[in-house]
């Protein structure tokens, strides 16, 4: 099957015409997991465009930047982007209602509870639709469609830079302005290889690097060295999410998001719910070389209800 998802016992694993793309970590049950991330996803040359964490394989700095994750930083009586016993909450998988290899595309449908922070009461239910459409290894898509319903209490996600749709890159990848400053810093602790060469920040209204954060824009591509090459990510918000266009966020030029509640807040009543449209393109070269302006005009001319089968 050209794209074939796999389950295992706390992954689910993506495969595009027989080569691995990507690693969901979700299931719970079976390790100290505060939402579902993906990680590794693999670029071309079979490196990791993603990264766990701001020091991997540690809990020093900012080690919930995850991968490839969904999260909000900020709402009532609710934190699901950082991880701290009591003050956070957890989003928490409950099941898959399809998992669907395909010739053109595969997809998974999961439902998801968003937790009050120590405690088991559901805030938020999710329903979490990802789309894996058949391409190349130098332009793969996980599409998403994010459904989220106050089912507990009236929901206000409150304005904060941190949220929903979210992405780590590699540290090769990394701002040259923040390579040389935590080399400096952290010495062998870090590895920011190559040191002399860095990536770039870029926005669809031609900003880059710090002058994206906070900007309105339709999309946010982090591009730069990995392995022999240059690679990238694509973040993309459909034209049918409200506020439209909306923030995007660059922290610390490492972790980018879209962000539509960065400066104002957004009310969700009780029984209500938030529908999401994302696009995550992960290519080979620059933004430029990628085309990843003409492939964000693509997906915006798409309809707002996309068939799972889905088109690329």
């Amino acid at each position: 099957m050209p794209v074939e998802l796999r389950q295992e016992r706390t992954t689910l694993d993506i495969y595009v015409d027989g080569a691995p793309f990507a690693v969901y970590n979700c299931m719970p049950e079976h390790q100290a997991l505060w939402r579902p991330y993906f990680h590794p996803i693999l670029a071309a040359n079979g490196r990791s465009i993603t990264q766990n964490g701001e020091f991997p394989g540690t809990l020093r700095g900012h080690y919930w930047h995850q991968g490839l994750f969904i999260a909000h930083q900020k709402y009532t009586r609710g934190n699901t982007w950082e991880e701290e016993e009591g003050r956070c909450g957890r989003i928490i998988h409950t099941g898959f209602d399809e998992v669907v290899s395909g010739e053109g595309c595969g997809h998974f449908v999961e439902r998801l509870d968003w937790r009050k922070p120590g405690s088991a009461v559901t805030q938020l239910t999710e329903r979490r639709t990802v789309r894996i459409p058949r391409r190349p290894a130098e332009r793969r898509v996980l599409d998403f469609e994010i459904v989220l319903t106050a089912v507990s209490e009236d929901i206000t996600f409150e304005a904060t830079p941190y949220h929903f749709l979210a992405c780590r890159v590699a540290n090769s990848m990394v701002v040259s302005e923040q390579k040389r400053q935590y080399t400096e810093r952290w010495g062998p602790l870090v590895d920011f290889t190559p040191v002399d060469r860095g990536g770039v920040v870029l926005d669809s209204e031609g900003r880059r690097d710090r002058d994206t954060l906070g900007a309105l824009a339709t999309w946010i591509d982090f591009s730069g060295p990995l392995g022999e090459g240059v690679a990238g990510v694509a973040l993309m918000a459909h034209p049918g999410n409200f506020r439209h266009p909306a923030p995007v966020n660059n922290w610390n030029n490492m972790t980018i998001a879209l962000s539509p509640t960065f400066h104002e807040a957004h009310p969700l009543p009780r029984g209500e719910s938030l529908r999401l449209l994302y696009r995550a393109l992960f290519h080979s070269g620059d933004a430029a070389a990628a085309g990843v302006a003409d492939e964000y005009a693509r997906y915006a001319a798409k309809p707002a209800e996309v068939d799972p089968a889905c088109g690329s």
